[in-house]
């Protein structure tokens, strides 16, 4: 049983390798030439003047983390129904399940 195990694991090693030298990462080459400039371009070139605009602007985003959040849970109701029973008016309630909202800080 030893014997086949370790032929077994050498099957797999070599068979790992094989799929390893087989699957290489190719060269990729471009189907249709490109006439016109794209952004790749546009970054190799020479960098653009800075004219001070681009500085970074502080963002308050407290009130979107003290939002209050809202979730459901199932809860008991009574739900009650009137229909005539016997010429009479009867009144039937009895329990049912429902969603509710809630808030949670």
């Amino acid at each position: 049983m030893d014997r086949r195990s370790f032929l077994t694991s050498m099957l797999a090693v070599a068979g790992a390798a094989a799929v390893a030298t087989i699957a290489q990462p190719i060269e990729a080459f471009p189907l249709r030439p490109t006439a016109r400039g794209g952004i790749l371009d546009e970054l190799d070139g020479p960098p653009a003047p800075e004219d001070g605009r681009d500085e970074a602007t502080p963002v308050n985003h407290r009130n979107w983390h003290r939002r209050p959040r809202r979730r459901r849970r199932r809860v008991w109701r009574r739900y009650c129904r009137r229909h005539w029973y016997r010429g009479r008016r009867v009144t039937r309630c009895y329990r049912r399940r429902v969603w509710v909202w809630y808030r949670h800080w």
